[in-house]
């Protein structure tokens, strides 16, 4: 399986999924070291799981930086408790492994540059929490050269949706392109609320047939900082792929 968080920040979600992956994996191979399976063949490695198999997007050179770092940490944890579970020592430096985090604006990027769409399966995160009376002329833009028609213009409400529609554009129109990629994002709750539901949505089915697979109601985001911000925030998960 391979992942791709477009607007991945420090990495905290890319980490979490690597995380949640190796300690699946250790756990079926406690289950095999249990049956006698032996793991002490000289220059063979039990874990398939890689930090290769997660490519991000940032348009922050710190967070590309710290994404990095992360993604290293996490992987010589993860190993350190393989090792402990298979009594074997594994041959590692974080830095032999290569983190896919670019640098750049995914608004701009063409995400296939990133990864391939036929070998990616997952596209995930929580893109910039903008709306559309606070972007700057930039970001307008940005969503303007996104959300156009066939014909390459903008479409007329365009101009009055959040900035997180950009990253949901560029995912249909991704996956409408083929292969099994399923997507999901944590947004805003006003992207499915009134005039802009209509204006967000209706381009992604129209155009690129998708469909809803999952979502998630309106929560608070909380913050652990002193000065909180409650932002009101979905989960949507949809694809074009058949099936649920």
């Amino acid at each position: 399986l391979k992942f791709l968080d477009p607007a991945c920040g420090s990495g905290n979600f890319l980490t979490e999924t690597y995380l949640s992956l190796r300690r699946l994996e250790n756990e079926v191979l406690r289950i095999l070291s249990r049956g006698q399976i032996a793991f002490g063949d000289l220059g063979f490695s039990p874990i398939q799981v890689s930090i290769s198999q997660f490519f991000g997007i940032e348009i922050n050179d710190f967070a590309v930086t710290v994404a990095k770092t992360a993604l290293w940490i996490a992987e010589s944890q993860m190993m350190k408790e393989t090792e402990d579970v298979v009594h074997m020592s594994l041959d590692f430096l974080p830095l032999k492994s290569y983190a896919n985090i670019i640098e750049g604006n995914a608004l701009h990027l063409d995400w296939e540059t990133v990864i391939p769409r036929y070998e990616l399966d997952y596209i995930m995160g929580n893109p910039p929490f903008i709306g559309y009376s606070l972007q700057s002329a930039r970001q307008k833009q940005d969503i303007l050269s996104i959300y156009v028609d066939e014909k390459g213009k903008p479409y007329k409400t365009a101009g009055k949706i959040d900035y997180v529609a950009g990253w949901y554009f560029k995912a249909a129109q991704l996956m409408s392109k083929g292969g099994a990629i399923r997507a999901a994002f944590v947004s805003t709750n006003s992207i499915t609320q009134g005039e802009q539901a209509a204006s967000v949505w209706k381009p992604l089915y129209e155009r690129f047939g998708i469909h809803i697979d999952f979502a998630h109601r309106t929560f608070i985001w909380d913050s652990e900082a002193s000065l909180k911000a409650h932002v009101h925030c979905v989960i949507v998960g949809f694809s074009v792929a058949p099936g649920q």
